[in-house]
């Protein structure tokens, strides 16, 4: 699932695309991905307006329009997002499109979702629509996301785990699972441990390693998708989806657990 670095790219890598173009037409492939509106009344908000900026919230990408509506994305689990311009654009044919917007210029953004194919049903979804409504909390590339913010969203939730606390969209907007995974392991937390009884000292490397991995992965996703508005490039992950490999600080293994309902990755002889 994409998760803050990825979207923080993409949406850098659609704004030339996008911005300034005209949505002419709009393709339903499964009207489930609008639901509750209709196609037609889609079509009917979308068709004919500008795309006036690209920006992300939290784990969602908000594409403006000049009618002063947003048309909102979240990928999900599975969604991707395919851009087409001509016989100079992509040639990746989408596995399994749910909508195209088709735009000036003869340009095409397709969205994909092997979810939505009726004889593989998966679930979560694809969501697209207009001005989603979202509670979120602090954004961790805000420069209001210090450790005095940090300290605070732990304190007022007293009981909650670390790893829990993190990837809580209504507290902390962006972080997910594979991110969160590995903030942990680089300021040596267990993601166990309860948030509020971290000393000031463990709060303060948490906020330094939430900051310097999104930075460092940013970075890295930006070299490596070359423009490309999908993929994940996540090889150098420490510990999420290592279970039983060696840890790269101190060679024990990588353990593997469910927790509330999600894989967790992390190691046990250097994560206290």
């Amino acid at each position: 699932m994409p998760e803050l670095p990825e979207l923080e790219v993409y949406a850098e890598n659609l704004r030339p695309r996008l911005e300034g173009r005209t949505i002419v037409g709009v393709e339903v492939v499964h009207p489930g991905v609008l639901r509750p509106a209709t196609p037609e009344a889609f079509r009917e908000r979308v068709v004919g307006r500008s795309v006036t900026g690209v920006a992300r919230r939290g784990k969602t990408l908000g594409l403006a329009l000049d009618s002063g509506e947003r048309f909102d994305v979240h990928l999900m689990i599975g969604g991707e997002m395919f851009w087409s311009e001509g016989a100079a654009g992509e040639t990746a044919k989408p596995p399994e499109p749910v909508l195209t917007l088709d735009l000036s210029g003869g340009a095409r953004l397709t969205f994909s979702d092997p979810n939505y194919n009726v004889l593989r049903p998966g679930n979560p979804k694809m969501k697209l629509g207009l001005n989603q409504r979202e509670r979120l909390g602090i954004d961790p590339l805000d420069p209001a996301f210090t450790p005095e913010a940090l300290g605070a969203l732990a304190r007022r939730h007293k009981v909650l785990p670390v790893k829990a606390l993190l990837m809580d969209q209504k507290l902390i907007a962006g972080l997910g699972n594979a991110y969160v995974d590995e903030i942990l392991w680089e300021c040596r937390l267990r993601p166990r441990r309860t948030a509020s009884l971290l000393s000031a000292e463990e709060l303060a490397a948490l906020h330094r390693a939430i900051r310097a991995l999104m930075e460092r992965a940013i970075a890295h996703t930006r070299e490596q998708a070359a423009g490309e508005i999908r993929g994940e490039f996540r090889e150098y992950f420490a510990v999420h989806h290592r279970t039983g490999k060696p840890c790269p600080r101190c060679g024990g293994r990588v353990a593997h657990e469910w927790f509330r309902e999600r894989t967790t990755n992390w190691c046990p002889t250097c994560q206290a």
